[in-house]
C-alpha cells in the first residue's frame, strides 16, 4: 500500500468518527464510496467546513487521548520534566477551540438551512 494509500486510510477513520457529530447536515453522509474516497453526492462548501473542523477535533482528541495514556505510564514527577504536560494543555486548548467552533458552524448551518415557513 502506497504512503498516500495509508494516510487516506488514517484519516477516513477520523472522518468515520467525525460524521456521527454533524447529525443536522442536509446530505446523507453515510451515502459515500470508501474505496474510491468520496461521497456520492455533492456537499455545500460550508458541510465541507464543519466536516474538516470535525475530523481536525478527532485528531485532537487522540492527540490529547495519547498524552493522558502515557501520563499513566509515567510518574507525575517524570510526567512534569517531561515537556508533554505543556503538550497536553496545548492539545486540549486546540481541542477545546475546535469544538467551540465546530458548535458555532453547526448552528450557523442549522439556521440557513431550517425552513421557518413549515411552522
Amino acid at each position: 500500500m502506497s504512503d498516500l494509500k495509508a494516510y487516506e486510510r488514517y484519516l477516513l477513520g477520523f472522518l468515520k468518527s467525525a460524521i456521527p457529530n454533524f447529525s443536522k447536515c442536509k446530505s446523507n453522509l453515510s451515502d459515500r464510496d470508501d474505496e474510491k474516497m468520496m461521497f456520492n453526492q455533492t456537499l455545500s462548501e460550508k458541510e465541507e467546513e464543519i466536516l474538516s473542523i470535525l475530523l481536525q477535533a478527532e485528531w485532537a482528541e487522540k492527540e490529547v487521548n495519547n498524552i493522558l495514556d502515557m501520563r499513566l505510564a509515567l510518574s507525575n514527577s517524570d510526567f512534569r520534566r517531561y515537556a508533554e504536560a505543556n503538550n497536553l494543555k496545548a492539545k486540549m486548548d486546540l481541542r477545546d477551540s475546535l469544538l467551540e467552533r465546530i458548535d458555532r458552524k453547526i448552528v450557523e448551518y442549522t439556521y440557513e438551512n431550517y425552513d421557518f415557513g413549515s411552522q
